[in-house]
């Protein structure tokens, strides 16, 4: 005997009202499907799933993620609402789905929480097609409100591709956790380390990610405290090591600021790492060394390294005979510090003859004034010049660093004349020596030798920094972009896009939850200038919503960052772009 329930009875009777014809079909419509974790591909059972408009329970998946609903005395051909619910939130839904005879309905959901890993099984012996390094990921270190880092991987390629996802223990070494994930071209994979209750609290890893399929690019955001105390920093993921890293801007309390440098091992054999420190300025400092297992990780804290001074910044170039990967987090969060900032960049491998830096600022609402430290990281002495452009074009303004030399360092600071610390203040117009206030992209030229720069933007309560990017390219990837996530007070991620020599961009939005391409829209550009595009006033996105963006130039080439913002505290970050 069919048992039908209340709500199927209730959908039967809306269904009649709905038909105005009751054709004969030769097979009774019915509902069934798998569904599974989007992040491990496991079965997820006890999920409710719905057929309204009602949101109430119709059948909830077995242990092996499966369910079915049977439809019979329903019409064919009627659209419903069809919602999978897991611990009381909408994981997924498919609006207005057409149901005729049998039909299947699988979903991936995000039920972090809800299942328990595998276990570290062995790795794939198989030669990826590309790796992403992820020196630091962290799950409440420190204690409740403590450092906490999600991180999303971008399929950057054109085709599927598996990713190998493995956690391995800051304190051993050893695997904590390995999954697999299928992501399509452009689309982005998300791992929230405070939503995972399957993974131990205080805890620090190292993540690695295997792209078998395609090339992948990733970054890694940082959180720490909440109310007026809550800080935020991001860096990219690494996709290889390299023998020589520069750090353009390190510092020991220097107006309070301390930049502590994580150093990581991606060999196959121990290194000694050799940081030498050059004083801002001229001056040489002491070199540092570490000596790194492989994989592993090893700190320099300027504040207790014996040779360096309060007060002062330095360039850092770090040797080793490994490749290695380098992150620079800067502070200013002490307990007495009333307004707590901090942020995070990467080491530069590599220097250029021309850099793009798509934001800077002087005396901006909220975010407050850039800072560039331009670094020469060639064999010869360099004579840098930086080209402002206010942001969305206009005249631009040029100045010279004046003479570096090699591993030597120079400061950029737009509030005094010249960008010079020792000369007069400048007002908010324009004058000889100085900028008006304002927004503006900057092109920073060496001539015939490589320069490296590190730029930050200090606000009176937050601070976010990034390095400078060498490369403009037909294209770019910005693996996270939100639209109000979390709320209207929750992050925002405008994208900041430099144009070297191209006439457009064609933006593709491609939705996180089920990558599916939202919406495209094309930027007109000018050669030299830069464009704000704020996801708010993108049509055909929605808010509470997070998207990994393709970034095409048409005419030329391209840079581009993504800024990260939510309302309060320090909730202020910046990253690089991937170009391709």
């Amino acid at each position: 005997m069919r048992f039908v329930s209340p709500l199927v009875a209730v959908l039967l009777v809306v269904a009649a009202m709905l038909a105005q014809q009751n054709t004969a079909y030769a097979v009774e419509p019915s509902l069934s499907g798998t569904v599974t974790d989007i992040t491990t591909g496991q079965p997820v059972a006890n999920v409710c799933v719905t057929v309204g408009p009602p949101v109430r329970c119709a059948t909830n998946t077995k242990a092996d993620g499966t369910y079915f609903l049977d439809m019979t005395g329903a019409p064919n051909g009627i659209q419903w609402d069809i919602r999978f619910l897991l611990g009381g939130q909408i994981k997924k839904e498919f609006l207005g789905t057409t149901v005729t005879g049998p039909t299947v309905i699988n979903a991936q959901i995000d039920a972090t929480g809800f299942i328990t890993p595998p276990s570290c099984g062995a790795p794939n012996a198989a030669t990826p097609t590309a790796t992403s390094y992820l020196p630091n990921i962290t799950k409440t270190l420190g204690g409740p409100t403590g450092w906490q880092t999600p991180f999303i991987v971008q399929n950057s390629g054109t085709l599927n591709t598996t990713l190998e996802v493995s956690w391995y223990k800051f304190a051993d070494g050893s695997c904590a956790k390995r999954i697999n994930v299928n992501q399509g071209p452009g689309t982005s994979y998300a791992y929230i380390p405070n939503n995972d209750s399957t993974m131990p609290d205080n805890s620090q890893w190292s993540v690695v990610v295997r792209s078998y399929g395609s090339s992948v690019v990733s970054v890694v955001n940082e959180h720490q405290g909440t109310g007026t105390r809550a800080e935020a920093m991001s860096y990219d993921g690494f996709s290889g090591g390299a023998k020589s890293v520069f750090l353009p801007n390190v510092t020991r309390r220097f107006f309070g600021f301390v930049t502590p440098i994580i150093i990581q091992n991606l060999g196959a054999a121990t290194t000694t790492a050799t940081a030498q420190f050059v004083q801002r300025g001229g001056g040489a400092g002491p070199g540092i060394v570490r000596v790194i297992d492989p994989g592993r990780s090893q700190f320099i804290d300027p504040n207790s390294t014996v040779g360096l001074v309060d007060g002062q910044a330095y360039a850092v170039t770090i040797t080793a005979d490994q490749p290695i990967a380098v992150v620079v987090n800067t502070h200013h969060d002490d307990a007495t510090v009333d307004s707590p900032v901090a942020y995070s960049a990467d080491g530069i491998a590599n220097g250029a003859t021309t850099l793009y830096a798509p934001y800077f600022a002087k005396n901006a609402s909220r975010v407050g004034v850039s800072t560039m430290v331009v670094q020469n990281v060639g064999t010869s002495t360099a004579s840098p010049s930086l080209k402002f452009v206010p942001l969305g074009g206009g005249t631009p303004t040029n100045f010279s660093l004046g003479s570096l030399n090699v591993g030597g360092s120079a400061a950029f600071d737009p509030r005094y004349t010249g960008g010079d610390t020792t000369r007069p203040l400048c007002g908010g117009v324009a004058s000889t020596g100085c900028l008006a206030d304002g927004e503006y992209t900057v092109e920073a030229t060496a001539g015939g030798t490589g320069i490296a720069a590190a730029v930050s933007v200090i606000g009176s309560a937050s601070a976010m920094g990034y390095t400078a990017l060498t490369q403009s390219t037909p294209k770019y990837y910005l693996p996270n972009v939100t639209r109000n996530l979390g709320g209207v007070t929750g992050w925002t991620t405008p994208i900041l896009v430099q144009s070297s020599t191209a006439s457009s961009a064609t933006l593709s939005w491609y939705r996180f939850s089920d990558g599916t391409l939202a919406t495209t829209q094309t930027v007109p550009l000018s050669a030299g200038t830069g464009v704000r595009v704020d996801p708010r006033t993108v049509p055909g996105l929605t808010d509470d919503t997070q998207y990994a963006v393709v970034a095409t130039a048409t005419g030329g080439n391209i840079a581009a960052i993504v800024v990260e913002l939510a309302t309060g505290a320090d909730n202020a970050m910046i990253y690089e772009g991937f170009p391709q």
